[in-house]
């Protein structure tokens, strides 16, 4: 998948036990990347998430809204890898959008939507994305800035009138932290204090800035690790058992 064929492991061998679900019933699952801090893994998880799903051949839409546009580089990196499996549709978020600026992109897209979003997201906009979200992933990163902020973002999240009209399925993930750390132990405490799930920990290592400048996702990469691979099981078995509930329930 990354265009070379000797750093990439069969997806089988990584989340044998978290296969998507089909989507018989027509349901489009949309899953939202967001915070208001920059630089917190939004891109990250958008990109690893498109990788993962377009290799077990999900039709995947990558909704770019960041103005830095760097899910976009990453999609023209994959393309040029060889690999054109991930629609993308980028639309830099600035101070014009409405929400009518994405009827567009959801009559084009697929049947599995990811949605890298913008810092500083709130307002109108946050609104408008959780109007169509089914869940929203929650990356932050173990510093004191980055735990307020992740606070403030979550309880944004809680009280917009989008998320009042129909619940979202909200997870919090820790990115590029170092585990036994004072500041670690800091942000896993904040995190379980939440009534909100804490997935798992991403580590810190440039396996991330790797996959990036090749248009891969990690587990795409041979090099990733057995940690690696389970903070990501974690990931998508949770997002399957979403999904699942979206079509089974459509009305929870």
């Amino acid at each position: 998948m990354t265009g070379s064929d000797s750093a990439v492991i069969p997806q089988d061998e990584v989340l044998a036990p978290a296969r998507p679900v089909s989507d018989r019933g027509g349901h489009r699952f949309v899953i939202l990347l967001a915070n208001a801090k920059g630089g917190c893994g939004k891109t990250t998880l958008s990109t690893s998430l498109a990788s993962y799903y377009a290799g077990r051949g999900c039709d995947v839409t990558l909704l770019d809204l960041d103005p830095q546009q760097s899910a976009t580089q990453w999609c023209r990196q994959r393309k040029d890898s060889g690999n054109d499996d991930i629609r993308l549709i980028s639309i830099p978020l600035d101070g014009r959008f409405h929400a009518g600026k994405l009827q567009g992109p959801l009559r084009e897209a697929g049947d599995l939507l990811i949605i890298d979003s913008p810092a500083g997201l709130n307002g109108t906009a946050l609104d408008a994305l959780l109007n169509i979200a089914r869940v929203v992933l929650v990356p932050v990163l173990p510093s004191p800035i980055d735990i307020r902020a992740a606070t403030r973002f979550m309880q944004s999240v809680m009280l917009s009138p989008a998320n009042r009209r129909r619940p979202k399925r909200l997870a919090v993930i820790a990115n590029r932290a170092r585990e036994r750390t004072r500041m670690y132990g800091k942000l896993e405490l904040f995190l379980h204090s939440l009534k909100i799930p804490f997935l798992t920990t991403l580590r810190d290592t440039q396996l991330y800035v790797r996959a990036a400048g090749e248009g891969c996702g990690v587990l795409d990469l041979q090099e990733a690790d057995q940690q690696d691979r389970d903070a990501w099981r974690t990931i998508i078995e949770w997002l399957e058992i979403q999904r699942h509930l979206t079509r089974t329930l459509p009305g929870l």
